[in-house]
């Protein structure tokens, strides 16, 4: 089974385009297509923000992924939304949602505070009409595509875990784009029924695990750590856990892939 489906969805060639870094950003796909559940036992699911220079395979990287779940590629611009825009794109999301942050001066101000809640409980508040307010509630998980990082409050950056596609030792492809490109979302979409199925196994194994993880990122890097960042990163390796198991990945890809969920915690560490 699990080379039918390292198959269906072009694994290796996944891997030989987009290396290790590739492997984490699929770990986090595979968590977020239980965020709600994540949040609720646990009141957190990080937000992931892929950066790179154009070209360097941001786009490529968010299509392929949504083909997992069926889907067609899609993404949206928050900060070219208007606030009712914004809390329909929240208030609709089932599965992860791809946001491209563009360039140019946005048609208003945004504050990506305001994404905060997002991350915990999921509550956030909806426009009902021109005098009301109401509640709603968050069911996906948060994509974001950039050129640079974010310039974002400490608060919003410390509820995110990021991967840089145009860092000084990115994977050099090793396949032509085209190798998952024109992947069949029909056929990968054996990945995301197989996740729907598993929800019992992710969420209980996350439960269990992510304490002993975040302990051992504490005790390794100190009190420098934000406590967030470690519980984001635990979760990020348990994650990575039950992919290598559900595809078997060879343990030195997995190592491979851990280095930069470590590289994560690191640069946390570091003073500004």
């Amino acid at each position: 089974m699990q080379n039918e489906l390292k198959s269906a969805i072009r694994f290796n060639d996944f891997v030989a385009y987009f290396g290790a870094r590739g492997v984490v950003v699929m770990a986090w796909w595979l968590g977020a297509a239980h965020a709600a559940r994540i949040r609720e036992d646990q009141n957190s699911f990080p937000f992931l923000q892929i950066v790179g220079a154009a070209g360097s395979g941001k786009s490529l990287l968010v299509d392929y992924l949504q083909k997992l779940n069926g889907q067609s590629p899609c993404s949206h611009s928050l900060a070219h939304a208007t606030q009712a825009a914004r809390a329909r794109i929240y208030a609709n999301a089932e599965r992860p949602i791809v946001i491209c942050e563009q360039h140019g001066e946005p048609d208003q101000p945004f504050d990506w505070d305001e994404l905060k809640p997002l991350y915990s409980s999921g509550t956030f508040i909806s426009l009902a009409g021109a005098d009301r307010t109401e509640g709603a509630t968050f069911k996906g998980a948060l994509v974001i595509t950039a050129n640079q990082p974010l310039e974002c409050s400490e608060a919003v950056s410390s509820r995110m875990v990021w991967i840089d596609l145009s860092a000084a030792n990115a994977n050099t492809p090793r396949v032509r784009p085209e190798a998952i490109g024109d992947l069949n979302a029909g056929e990968a979409s054996a990945f995301g029924v197989k996740v729907a199925q598993s929800e019992d196994w992710i969420a209980s194994t996350l439960l269990v695990q992510v304490p002993a993880y975040q302990g051992q990122l504490i005790s390794k890097y100190g009190e420098n750590l934000n406590r967030r960042t470690a519980l984001n990163c635990a979760q990020m390796f348990v994650l990575l856990d039950l992919l290598s198991t559900l595809l078997s990945i060879p343990d030195d890809l997995r190592i491979e892939a851990g280095h930069f969920i470590h590289d994560i915690a690191i640069l946390d560490t570091i003073p500004y």
